[in-house]
């Protein structure tokens, strides 16, 4: 989770940074309601959306 949330950091200001603190957001909420697979899922997408900067 650390790592995913200082790689969006670093990414330059757009659609694509926007994209993927939502997913973080949305990945942080799902691991607090103990539901790992979507947590999983939601971090992958943006994970995907760093490497598309």
């Amino acid at each position: 989770m650390a790592k995913t949330e200082s790689s969006v950091e670093t990414m330059a200001d757009g659609d694509s940074k926007w994209a993927a603190e939502k997913e973080v957001a949305a990945a942080q909420t799902a691991l607090l309601d103990n539901k790992w697979g979507v947590c999983a899922v939601h971090l992958n997408k943006a994970l995907q959306a760093t490497a598309a900067k």
